[in-house]
């Protein structure tokens, strides 16, 4: 068995283990502990000890290698004119139309960067390019070899894999895939026919910036005696129904046009995307695996797939108590106004609106996951839109030293950046109470990756905001006007990975 098989069989058993692990402890974190017997002592171990220094830190397992002493690591990220989705992943101070996620943030970037040219003893060489895609494809393409490693948007990356552009990273000996600073469930869904490309985790924030959830108005929940989204959060009964009746309790609103009225309040507030971001939370994607890990149609096949597209479009269509943002003047900025105003009951977001509004709300806001589809569904999941991934031209100067600094960028993410953008962040900043905090990890722990998200084969994902443009439930003909382009761009990309050598 070679060896790219063998991680990707090694992926598949621990997302197994974790998924049992999940299903025995339901919306805890950790089970129970058992009695122990009279001849033995329960002991607690880490599973990512292995990671670990004696100090509780995470490291590489390869460590410091002299041969690598005194190079420069060259990286290519996203640049200012993304705007609110730019790289904050090795700058030191806020970029120019970014967020500010405060000095202890940047403080930490800048402790990792040093640490790693310290430990490792290399320099950092930063390229923070507006129009990565093309700089990257470039550089590719003519052989100039200015970048060791990429951290580009996610459908860039897998373009330029479909190009034969990367270096598949199973292939490469110095970075290690299922190290837990590496998103095991990106891994899963980013491979094709066992091949990786690219793939995120701790060595960027974006799949956290992108991360859905929802916010709400504590007075609002308090003012018209609501129940807790966090009761209900915690005893399991936070679904979407639910969600959808609270919601329309303490709506006074008749139509979108309201949405600057100041005596007028909404349930929801809501855009088109939302529809497949509601779908992703309920644990449906529209492809699957094979056995040969290669994507294949799901949506439409399980009719759980096609009832629960359902059931949220006529939820969210023509109802006086939702309000699509798109259906407004204003899409974006008098709709988002509306909620820190406090007119606003419910408003599913990611966490870069999260962030900005702590220097906005004008209200006690809370934040719970997506909501289940029903008391059936075990466990809350979420979506991340847009996400950053890591990889690797297939003609730069080293591949093994790229890998090797993009593993003990990641490790060392894991020990400074993470925490501070969750903590320091979010938890302290952007966050109004302490039962968010909690919540944080537990979104962060349960993003819900699909395959067909990354490639957006025919333009699938497109279907769910169509249909609520057009507040439309005719989810069966509409899939199926598009089913034979979908099948045609999934077996595209499976020819371009099994022809790349």
């Amino acid at each position: 068995m070679n060896k790219h098989i063998m991680r990707m069989f090694c992926l598949l058993l621990v997302l197994s283990m974790v998924f049992c692990l999940v299903a025995c402890g339901g919306n805890e974190e950790s089970s129970q502990p058992t009695e122990a017997s009279e001849t033995s002592t329960e002991v607690s171990v880490d599973p990512e000890q292995e990671y670990k220094d004696a100090n509780g830190n995470y490291k590489t397992k390869l460590g410091v290698l002299d041969e690598y002493k005194g190079k420069t690591f060259s990286i290519l990220v996203v640049g200012e004119k993304s705007g609110t989705y730019q790289s904050d992943d090795f700058s030191t101070e806020a970029g120019s139309g970014g967020i500010d996620y405060g000095d202890t943030y940047y403080n930490e970037v800048l402790a990792r960067n040093e640490k790693v040219e310290e430990t490792y003893e290399i320099e950092l060489d930063l390229h923070k390019l507006n129009d990565t895609f093309n700089e990257a494809r470039n550089d590719a393409m003519t052989g100039t070899h200015l970048y060791d490693a990429m951290i580009l948007n996610v459908g860039g990356a897998a373009s330029l894999a479909q190009e034969g552009l990367l270096i598949n990273l199973f292939d490469l000996e110095n970075i290690d895939t299922l190290a837990p600073w590496w998103d095991q469930r990106a891994n899963a869904a980013y491979s094709v026919a066992n091949k990786l490309y690219f793939t995120t985790g701790d060595i960027t924030i974006m799949n956290k910036v992108n991360t859905w959830s929802i916010l709400f108005n504590k007075d609002m929940v308090k003012n018209n005696n609501l129940e807790s989204p966090y009761d209900l959060y915690e005893d399991g009964t936070w679904t979407f129904d639910k969600m959808c009746e609270m919601a329309a309790t303490v709506n006074t609103a008749t139509s979108p046009e309201q949405i600057e009225d100041p005596s007028v309040t909404y349930g929801l507030l809501s855009a088109y995307g939302d529809i497949y971001r509601i779908y992703g939370g309920s644990g449906e994607t529209l492809c699957q695996k094979d056995s040969k890990d290669e994507p294949v149609i799901r949506f439409g096949v399980d009719e759980s797939s096609i009832n629960n597209t359902i059931k949220i479009l006529e939820k969210l269509n023509n109802n006086a108590w939702n309000v699509y943002a798109e259906k407004t003047a204003d899409p974006w900025g008098k709709t988002f106004a509306a909620f820190y105003d406090g007119r606003v009951l419910f408003r599913p977001s990611g966490f870069s609106a999260t962030t900005k509004l702590r220097a906005l709300a004008n209200i006690e806001f809370g934040i719970v996951p997506m909501p289940k589809i029903n008391n059936d569904q075990e466990d809350y999941w979420t979506v991340t839109d847009g996400s950053f991934a890591a990889c690797i031209s297939k003609n730069c100067a080293d591949p093994e030293f790229s890998a090797y600094m993009l593993d003990a960028f990641a490790a060392e993410a894991k020990n400074f950046i993470t925490p501070a953008y969750v903590e320091a962040n979010l938890k302290w900043k952007a966050l109004r109470d302490d039962e968010s905090a909690e919540i944080l990890d537990y979104i962060f722990n349960h993003i819900n990756y699909d395959v067909a998200a990354v490639y957006n084969f025919g333009s699938i994902t497109n279907l769910f905001s169509n249909l609520a443009k057009a507040s439309s439930t005719d989810v069966v003909s509409s899939f199926d006007a598009i089913k034979t382009e979908v099948e045609s761009a999934i077996e595209d990309v499976i020819i371009n990975y099994q022809s790349d050598t």
